[in-house]
């Protein structure tokens, strides 16, 4: 009777495919249901003899076979062919589906898969009387299950961790601790997820709670590594600030924080360059992407992760180079070490020459002489060489990792002794990371070169974090709004994902932007994210991208020099794509140097290029740009791509690009160009029966005409189209709809109300 399923993994029970619901009966007693929970475990055959002496040993000899004869008789029935029954053995098919099975063969495969399993459970709430023999094999079956589940809890937590998981590393050493609260090693993987979750209270909270916990049940203290780390976290100086709780705040203060999702393979990098400069091989990382992508946050997360693992770590951030000093970021850098230890075992005559950078290392060692003034432009070796000594002497104690933010905006001078660094550090615990926003970094920059020279060393390796896919932005949104349905804000990320192109700090934003629009709130008590009930005549309301994205876009474009400024204008103005035909008659250059201003925008990652045509990079960069300019600029640009767009046209595609034509000249002023071309691009499009489009194409027309004779035609042939359509008036204008706009709407935030919200 294929198809028997057994669930022990909570109360027992059996389900058979002739019975409609799970029942017991079918099996009998409980010590039926014992001995099939006993075949099902123990594989293989069993003599008569070994069952009746495990569930009958109280009773005699002759009791406990009559019994077990009884016994099998009744399974047999309700098992069939399932149950193998000689003079001499019993044994059960392995076609029957046990859970305590699939959990075994999970734990194999794919722990976290395992970890879901309710293995505590085991049996629970089952007994049998008289049976000693079989509470002795359900006590060792039990703690060799719970063993199993352990292991499989500590590689879940373990592999979240490597993963930037930390809320699952915490849920997973939450069931860990469940199973065994004094644990050392789950305690501490608890304190980590926490801490570099950015709850280092909860963390400390936690340390407390288990040492507590340890010395009155244990009457013993933590381990000492968990002490270390518990110090660690307490000393740290730059948590970040805790909420107000939400009683003393006038609204609910939601949470923004979330787990490093989408950045599993980054992370990995980051690992295997700890370990390697952890085994004294010294590493490079290069973190590199557009605005917003994630670069710091990834950068900070990793320091907060070498911070736990006793590391010291230094970090220093590049400026605009019209407003920063050489050597800026570097003696940032510096001063984080002031106080470690390690700093006294650098040798006085390198002290000195690093005291050019770093005068406040008079205040801890009064004695050391000043530097001379250099007399030769070589001795610059010196003071990189200072540097050097003073960082190894420091790193001889513990691993270190010196963090750079912004290299694009380095100084020549600090480019240069990086990169002497980064040799000095080859065969030493020293780890360098470096963020780059790619699309600041000029060809020619001391930075740049730098990059390239980077990019060429064995030790480097170049980490670089891509825009958010929609189902990441969905585990996001759910991670941070607490959300437990399993569907529950998947219209809201698809919509999201639409606006922002997967970009982080953008999606960021623009939630901050819905709660403050109304559109999004949190519970005061569970800080799960709801839709607030709204007026039927407010359905409609929209959220705007938020005005931080636009300035921060604004500030990278007014960066630009004024030649790749006016190109992306153009480009801006232009919309659906412009190719270097277009662009060199409008700017009056040639076909080339359009191309390579063009190709200089696209390493900004402010264009793309496809097929030779260029357009912005994200929708809301081509919103910037236009809106910073006047209307008289918008206007010549729209008449110049008008009359450039009729020079470049071949007389054969005239009509394809009909409407763009007479879309440019409406809008540069250029009524006559644009009556003419709005016709063409009527016809050609009643020619594809787009009825529709014909008739705006018409309605531009209108617009532009002149009184008499124009106006005549407009109307004659508006009659035609819609005689053409088959319509004996006017279609009405189609309804709202939201599409795929770059705005959300209330109807996009499917996250239900507070009563269908998940409070947990």
């Amino acid at each position: 009777m294929p198809g028997l399923a057994l669930h022990l993994l909570g109360p027992p029970k059996v389900v058979l495919p002739s019975v409609d619901s799970p029942a017991r009966q079918g099996v009998g007693t409980s010590k039926c249901l014992a001995l099939l929970t006993y075949l099902a475990l123990e594989p293989g055959p069993h003599t008569r003899e070994e069952l009746a002496a495990l569930l009958w040993g109280d009773s005699t000899d002759s009791a406990a076979r009559t019994s077990l004869r009884q016994a099998l008789k009744r399974l047999r029935a309700a098992t069939g062919e399932l149950l193998r029954v000689d003079r001499s053995t019993v044994e059960l098919s392995d076609a029957v589906d046990c859970d305590v099975k699939d959990f075994l063969r999970a734990a194999e495969r794919r722990p976290v898969d395992a970890a879901e399993f309710a293995v505590p459970r085991f049996l629970d709430g089952f007994a049998l009387r008289h049976a000693p023999a079989f509470d002795e094999w359900l006590a060792v079956k039990r703690r060799r299950l719970l063993s199993r589940y352990e292991e499989v809890l500590r590689v879940a937590a373990r592999d979240a961790i490597a993963q930037s998981h930390w809320h699952e590393a915490v849920t997973w050493a939450d069931r860990w601790l469940a199973c065994d609260p004094l644990s050392d090693e789950a305690t501490r993987i608890a304190i980590e997820a926490l801490y570099l979750s950015g709850d280092r209270g909860a963390a400390l909270a936690r340390f407390a709670t288990y040492q507590e916990r340890l010395a009155r049940e244990a009457g013993s203290k933590p381990s000492g590594s968990l002490l270390e780390l518990a110090r660690r976290i307490g000393e740290e100086t730059g948590a970040k600030p805790k909420a107000r709780p939400a009683e003393e705040s006038e609204e609910p203060t939601p949470t923004f924080e979330a787990s490093l999702v989408g950045r599993e393979q980054q992370w990995r990098v980051l690992m295997d360059t700890w370990q390697a400069a952890t085994a004294g091989t010294g590493r490079v990382v290069l973190i590199e992407g557009e605005a917003g992508i994630g670069k710091t946050r990834l950068g900070e997360e990793f320091l907060r992760w070498a911070r736990l693992e006793g590391a010291i770590v230094l970090r220093g951030r590049g400026y605009d180079t019209q407003t920063g000093i050489p050597y800026g970021p570097v003696v940032e850098a510096l001063r984080g070490a002031l106080e470690v230890p390690g700093l006294a075992g650098t040798p006085p005559e390198w002290l000195t020459e690093v005291k050019r950078l770093l005068p406040e290392l008079r205040h801890r060692f009064p004695t050391l002489a000043e530097p001379t003034a250099p007399t030769d432009p070589g001795d610059r070796w010196r003071l990189f060489e200072g540097v050097a000594q003073l960082i190894l002497a420091i790193a001889a104690e513990r691993p270190m990792t010196i963090f750079i933010d912004d290299l694009q905006w380095c100084d020549g001078e600090t480019c240069a002794l990086l990169h002497f660094l980064t040799r000095r550090f080859e065969r030493s615990p020293v780890a360098l990371l470096a963020t780059l926003n790619l699309g600041e970094l000029e060809r020619d920059a001391p930075a740049a070169r730098l990059y390239r020279a980077l990019h060429a060393e064995a030790r480097a390796a170049v980490v670089s974090p891509a825009p958010l896919s929609e189902e990441e932005v969905w585990r996001m949104i759910r991670e941070m709004g607490r959300i437990g349905t399993p569907t529950g804000a998947r219209r809201l990320a698809h919509r999201v994902h639409e606006v922002t192109d997967g970009n982080p700090f953008y999606v960021i934003e623009l939630l901050k932007t819905l709660f403050a629009r109304g559109l999004l709130t949190a519970d005061p008590e569970t800080g799960a994210w709801f839709a607030p009930p709204v007026p039927e005549s407010e359905s409609y309301t929209v959220a705007p991208m938020p005005g931080s994205v636009h300035d921060a876009i604004a500030q990278r474009v007014a960066k630009l020099p004024y030649e790749l400024r006016d190109l992306l204008a153009t480009i801006a103005v232009a919309g659906r794509g412009s190719g270097t035909d277009l662009l060199s008659h409008v700017h009056g250059m040639s076909r080339l140097r359009a191309a390579a201003l063009g190709d200089a925008l696209v390493e900004r990652r402010l264009l793309v290029e496809e097929r030779g045509v260029y357009r912005c990079a994200h929708p809301v960069i081509a919103d910037v740009v236009r809106d910073g300019l006047t209307p008289a600029r918008r206007r010549e640009l729209h008449r110049a791509i008008a009359l450039s767009l009729i020079t470049v046209a071949a007389p054969a595609d005239t009509g394809e690009v009909a409407g763009e034509i007479a879309r440019h000249a409406e809008r540069g002023g250029e009524h006559a160009v644009a009556y003419r071309y709005a016709l063409l691009a009527s016809d050609a499009a009643a020619g594809r029966y787009a009825f529709d489009e014909a008739l705006s194409w018409l309605d531009l027309a209108s617009g532009a005409a002149a009184s008499g004779a124009e106006s005549d035609e407009v109307n004659r042939r508006t009659a035609r189209v819609l005689a053409l359509a088959g319509w004996s008036e006017a279609p009405r204008p189609a309804s709202r709809s939201s599409g795929a706009g770059r705005e959300i709407e209330r109807r996009d935030v499917d996250l239900g109300t507070p009563r269908s919200s998940d409070r947990r």
